[in-house]
């Protein structure tokens, strides 16, 4: 790996310098007594989020890249789900680069407890991702999907 890409992908893998604010703020995004509050705190942090989202307790959503992840208006994601907006799996064990990229829950979805949602995914409009689900593909809108990875279960016409 060249010098400038280790550089690059030290940054995304998060070493170096991290906004310090929202480093402190994560506990209060993670566990605030009400749901907005958990919103609100995470959206300091830098994550675009739209009017009445729900967050639950415990919910780790961009941790070091945290303007990577859009939620809009209407979309709940439930206790202990996470979000990641980048994976250093590859590059920590010497096997490839990190992987990036943005993700878009869309407006009026809704994570089932637990999901993990992996970078440069786009859950589609009014979907819900069953509880434990493992999202690393895009989920079209108006669907039911879950397991590991989620693939859709059932379509809604609605």
């Amino acid at each position: 790996m060249e010098d400038i890409d280790k550089k690059q992908q030290d940054k995304l893998a998060g070493k170096g310098k991290r906004s310090i604010l929202g480093t402190l703020l994560l506990p209060m995004a993670w566990f605030f007594p009400h749901r907005k509050g958990r919103a609100y705190f995470h959206k300091i942090r830098g994550v675009k989020i739209g009017k009445n989202v729900e967050i639950g307790y415990f919910c780790i959503i961009g941790n070091v890249h945290p303007a990577e992840i859009t939620i809009e208006d209407g979309a709940v994601v439930t206790a202990r789900s996470t979000i990641l907006e980048h994976d250093n799996a590859m590059y920590y064990t010497g096997r490839g680069v990190v992987k990036s990229g943005p993700v878009c829950i869309k407006k009026g979805a809704f994570l089932g407890i637990g999901t993990i949602v992996m970078p440069g995914v786009t859950i589609g409009e009014k979907s819900v991702i069953a509880p434990y689900s493992f999202v690393n593909k895009d989920i079209p809108s108006n669907v039911l999907a879950g397991g590991q990875p989620a693939k859709v279960i059932k379509r809604y016409t609605d």
